[in-house]
């Protein structure tokens, strides 16, 4: 879990993390200015969880990366000494029965299973995914994920992802998924901070582009049915601007 001044959100979050018990929990405090280390250390002290946890600090910038997100995350999985590793964000309050579903990570080919979530409070735009999983329960993708580290080092270009500005998650999925499978299971994760802003919408629809390759048309229709037209903005920015670098060259 990347922290980036979270004293608002840590009470309810990180205790989900600890009542699955897992082996170990990696913090990564990044450049956090409030109270988000000492709270973290007095809630896993005040926990029953019997497991190690790792309090990292993380304060110079890294240049070689251009997203600061996606180097704390891959910082974070090479601290961690297990093989199974979950994903998640300072502001998901995560569900119990996740535990359940990490016992088939390296079972059946599975490299990596991702968990939906809700939002509070709700957004019309949590409406529509929900009613998408309803139609397809086995299609999706979401932030919240676990993975084998195996699978990532196998599949991961580390060059390419340093490069990537954003949706660094979607990366992951998408290379971990040309080698082994991926499930995507439905579940009652709550997202604490829902964001539906032009300017997250405009880089999700570059990262449409530069990391999926998502066709015109996947684009359009998500940008219609989501009321996110700045997906759609985005996508044709960086498409545009990707085949005019070509014919130049």
């Amino acid at each position: 879990m990347p922290i980036h001044n979270e004293e608002k959100f840590l009470p309810y979050t990180l205790p989900s993390i600890f009542r699955l018990d897992p082996n170990e929990v990696v913090l990564i405090f990044d450049r956090c200015t409030d109270k988000s280390i000492p709270l973290s250390r007095k809630i896993s002290e005040h926990t029953n969880y019997k497991g190690v946890t790792k309090f990292v600090e993380v304060n110079n910038p890294s240049p070689e990366w251009v997203s600061r997100i996606a180097f704390l995350r891959m910082y974070a999985f090479k601290l961690a000494s297990n093989d199974i590793i979950l994903n998640t964000d300072a502001d998901i309050i995560l569900d119990p029965k996740i535990k359940g579903y990490l016992k088939l990570i390296g079972k059946n080919n599975i490299g990596l299973i991702s968990f939906s979530r809700k939002e509070y409070p709700f957004t019309f735009q949590n409406f529509v995914s929900n009613l998408v999983s309803a139609i397809i329960p086995t299609i999706g993708f979401a932030g919240t994920y676990a993975f084998s580290k195996k699978a990532l080092h196998e599949t991961i270009n580390e060059d390419f992802m340093k490069k990537i500005r954003s949706a660094e998650d979607t990366y992951i999925h998408i290379m971990i998924s040309k080698k082994y499978k991926t499930k995507f299971i439905r579940t009652n994760n709550i997202h604490l901070r829902p964001r539906e802003d032009k300017k997250r919408h405009y880089s999700k629809g570059v990262s449409r582009w530069w990391i999926k390759r998502d066709p015109l048309w996947r684009v359009f229709l998500h940008s219609l049915v989501y009321l996110r037209p700045m997906v759609f903005v985005g996508y044709m920015h960086a498409r545009r601007n990707t085949i005019a670098k070509d014919n130049f060259t």
